[in-house]
This record gives C-alpha cells, structure tokens and sequence, in this order.
C-alpha cells in the first residue's frame, strides 16, 4: 500500500484487536472519505513457533502440536501431519480407521463452519444466529467427544490408524443429531435469504473473481464460491473418499452471500458422507497387523526421505512438507495453510467499498489468524 496520504485521505488501522477478526491481525486501510481506496494486511502478532517445535519433538509428541495450529481443524491438521509420517514409512491404514478418520474429519468440518458462520452473522449484526449456531456446534462436539475424548483439541489419530474405536451407539447418536442439525441448516438459510438488511450487505458485496483467486492461491469455500470446483478430497482423493458419493459444493457469484452458502451447502453434504461412512463402514483393525507402528509407539524411527501431503481442511488446503534424517525426530517441517492466501485476497476485494462493507467482506472468508500465525 502506499503510504502517501493525499490531502482528502486518511489511514485508519483496524485491529489487531477487532470485533471483525476472529484473532489478532491489522488491516490497514487508506480511506477517501468512506471509501476503501487502499489497503495492506499486517500479520505477525502471535509467533507460536509451531514448525520449529515440531522438530524439536518425536514424531508421536507432534500430532499433540499440529492441533494448536488451528484448534476448529484439529483433526485434518493431524490428518495431514499423520498422512505425511505414514508416506515416509510406507505405512497402509487399515479400511475400517480410514473410515473413522473421514467421519471425524467431517464432523470436524461441520463444527468449523457453524461457528465460523455464526461469527459472521455476529459481524452484521445477527447476533441472535450466533447463539443458535454455537447450540447445534455443541451437538456436533459431542459426538467428536464421545470418540475421541475431547472436545476441541483430540490427538485422535496415529500413525496407521486411529486410537480407538467407535463407541457402541454411536451411529444412533449421529442420526438423532443430524435430523435437529438439518431442521436447523434449513433455518439458517431461510433466515439469511429472507432478510432484506441481510441481502443488501451480501449480494454483489465483496465480489472474488475465478482469475484473482487462482492467482493469489485462495482455496476452499472463498474459491468453491466463484465457481472453482477444486476439492483435494475429490482431485486428489484419500483415505476412503474414493469410496464415496459425495458433490463438490459450489457457487458462481463470488461474493459474500455465495460464500455463506457454500458452507452451508457443505455442511449438508459433510452430513451425508458420514452416513454413507456408518452405513458401509467395515470391520477389521484399528492398525496394520504386523507393524511397529501404533497407539503404544512414544519413540518411532523414519525413513530418511522428503515428502509433501495436502488435505481439504475447512478453510481449504492443508499441505505439510517434511523431511526426515532417519531420526526419531522430523528434520525439517513446513506447513502451507489455506487462511495465509485468503486474507491476501482482503486488499483486492475491499478496493472501492465503504468501510462498513469491510466488516461483512473479511468475516464471510472464514479467517483463523493463529493459524497464520503457526
């Protein structure tokens, strides 16, 4: 951004701290009037170090990391961490843990969106869909609950499988919550498509076009809602989605209404991968019979090599790079998370608005700075 500030111009600087941002993170917007005529964003406010400690530590001790790095993605983070120890070792998961990953992985995606949803109603003056979202959110958690023994940060997966099973009952659980979670996505949408205020700060507001993303790299929803079909567990299928039916949710409007929708969109579809998973789900191990690897490994070795292995997170694409010296411990980790591209695409996409525009645009992409910050 440019700093000079013209005589009928004024910067002001939005956050770090901001009812708007889910986390600390400054927008800088230079201002003609009440209009947005340029801006940067300033990232850097938190430092957690994640990378460098995860080489620090066993491979085992890692998966307990890689859930602070967003705790609303827990689970993929891990699945993506997981995924890239099991390519250096050349470890096979058995069916039935692959299956207990992809239902736990999408009710994780369910839980993220309702909140990240009922954060953005709150940013526009919803605040009543706020309360609802977090009730339905805490149903969801108490099925993560119920198998993993924790509600937001697990340390669920291993590394070729899973560390327990599903609970007994656990599929009439899952029905009974997801007949109250559809009655309750059906309202939401209702909600948001009937209210006039609601409409005229969304429709046309905050327009991302195809091109502009695909160049600063935006992936999941924020991309999906310009008409991208691109979903890595479609592209580049693994554990049991290739066994599934399942649409990539989509919208071509870009703007902050279709990217709402996406994610409502996709937490009806998240819902009906889960019962196909129940329904189809087989039996047989939690780990490959024969191997040193498992819930009862603290130290573990890895072949030496590099790899790279990405998953679709809530907020899009979740890709770790490792590189492994033949130790106990990772040699190198780099992570490539989905919100750092999608908050470069605020500037472009703010250029021209009024302020209080600003406020409905960076809440409908869903941010979560801390993992920016990792």
């Amino acid at each position: 951004m440019d700093e000079k500030v013209g005589p009928s111009e004024m910067i002001v600087h939005l956050g770090p701290q901001h009812p708007m941002m889910p986390g600390p993170f400054r927008l800088n917007a230079k201002l003609r009037g009440e209009t947005v005529v340029d801006s940067e964003v300033e990232m850097g406010w938190i430092h957690k170090g994640i990378e460098k400690i995860l080489e620090s530590k066993t491979y085992l001790q890692g998966i307990t990391i890689v859930d602070r790095i967003c705790y609303l993605a827990a689970l993929t983070n891990e699945e993506a961490y997981v995924g890239c120890v099991e390519k250096l070792a050349g470890i096979e998961v058995p069916e039935r843990a692959q299956y207990i990953r992809v239902i736990m992985e999408e009710l994780s995606r369910i839980q993220s969106h309702l909140l990240g949803m009922g954060e953005y109603a709150s940013f526009v003056g919803f605040v009543s869909m706020f309360m609802y979202t977090i009730r339905d959110r805490e149903d969801v958690m108490s099925l993560m609950d119920s198998v993993t023994g924790a509600r937001i940060t697990h340390s669920f997966l291993r590394f070729g499988g899973v560390k327990d099973d599903l609970p007994e009952g656990f599929k009439d659980d899952v029905k009974y919550v997801f007949g109250n979670l559809r009655k309750a996505i059906n309202t939401y949408e209702e909600l948001f498509s009937s209210d006039e205020i609601y409409r005229s700060r969304t429709v046309g507001i905050g327009v991302l076009t195809p091109e502009v993303a695909k160049d600063i790299g935006v992936s999941g929803p924020p991309l999906r809602a310009t008409g991208v079909a691109f979903d890595i567990r479609r592209d580049e299928p693994y554990l049991a989605y290739p066994d599934l039916d399942f649409k990539v949710c989509t919208r071509k409007e870009g703007d902050v209404y279709a990217r709402v929708q996406v994610r409502l969109d996709e937490m009806r579809e998240s819902m009906y991968i889960i019962e196909q998973c129940l329904d189809q789900i087989p039996q047989g191990p939690l780990f490959p019979e024969g191997t040193p690897y498992g819930r009862r490994s603290p130290i573990m070795r890895v072949p030496a090599g590099e790899v790279f292995h990405r998953v679709e997170d809530p907020r899009g694409e979740m890709g770790f790079y490792m590189v492994s010296d033949g130790s106990d411990k990772p040699y190198r980790v780099k992570i490539r998370g989905p919100v750092y591209p999608t908050l470069q695409g605020l500037p472009p996409l703010i250029k021209g608005v009024r302020v209080a525009d600003i406020v409905a645009i960076a809440g409908s992409m869903d941010t979560c700075t801390s993992e920016v910050d990792r």
